[in-house]
């Protein structure tokens, strides 16, 4: 009967020694596997977050140079617009034929001048309304200015020369400024058209009118003179 004990017992040990080992074997294994597989899951998972990230700069730099490119077009539009607030120049009228002659000698022989350009130099008088409102030579107030130079040597208007000048259109009118500063005394320049001769005198259109030299400050002149005595 012991005999056959211990072989049952060593048959059966036997077929469940095996068993165990197999078991064992496959744990050890499937651990040494994930251990292995673990730092591949690992290095696969950085290029990938590397590759995000450079699509993410490219994306940035394409967005960039977009914004930059819509800048560049708003800088060019806006240099391309003229500055409302210049205006253009105003050409000069071109006066062809110009006959240069003194003040009083117009005076003395206005029919030789009839229809004809001028140029003369006087010392500024004044303004009045001389040359406006007559019919025979009608230059109407409205429309028109009118103005006087003194005589040679003298303090007198030389009243028998009438002139008469359109006024500005505007405050923007280089000849506003002139106008608006001039003051007895000063030298000027007329470029004009004798358009009539009523009572024997010149008329005058002025057609251009030039500042040659400016009259002293009477309160300069008063205290240089002040000065002297």
């Amino acid at each position: 009967m012991v005999p056959n004990m211990r072989v049952n017992m060593q048959v059966t040990m036997q077929s469940k020694f095996p068993f165990k080992t197999l078991a064992l074997s496959l744990s050890f294994a499937l651990s040494t596997a994930s251990f292995a597989l673990a730092p591949l899951s690992g290095a696969s998972a950085a290029p990938a977050a590397k590759t995000a990230k450079t699509a993410e700069k490219a994306e940035k730099a394409e967005k960039g140079a977009d914004t930059a490119k819509a800048t560049d077009k708003a800088a060019d539009k806006t240099a391309e617009k003229p500055d409302a607030k210049k205006e253009p120049t105003r050409p000069e009228p071109v006066i062809e034929n110009i006959v240069n002659v003194q003040a009083e000698t117009l005076v003395d022989h206005p029919n030789e001048y009839l229809n004809k350009n001028v140029r003369f130099t006087g010392m500024f008088s004044g303004y009045n309304s001389l040359a406006l409102d007559y019919k025979p030579a009608l230059r109407s107030a409205k429309d028109y200015l009118s103005f006087s130079i003194l005589r040679d040597h003298s303090k007198v208007p030389l009243s028998e020369l009438k002139m008469a000048m359109k006024n500005p259109k505007d405050e923007k009118d280089p000849s506003t400024k002139l106008l608006l500063k001039l003051k007895e005394k000063d030298e000027i320049e007329v470029i004009g058209k004798v358009f009539a001769t009523p009572l024997d005198e010149p008329w005058v259109d002025v057609l251009k009118l030039k500042l040659i030299k400016e009259a002293p400050d009477d309160k300069k002149a008063d205290a240089g003179s002040t000065t002297t005595k």
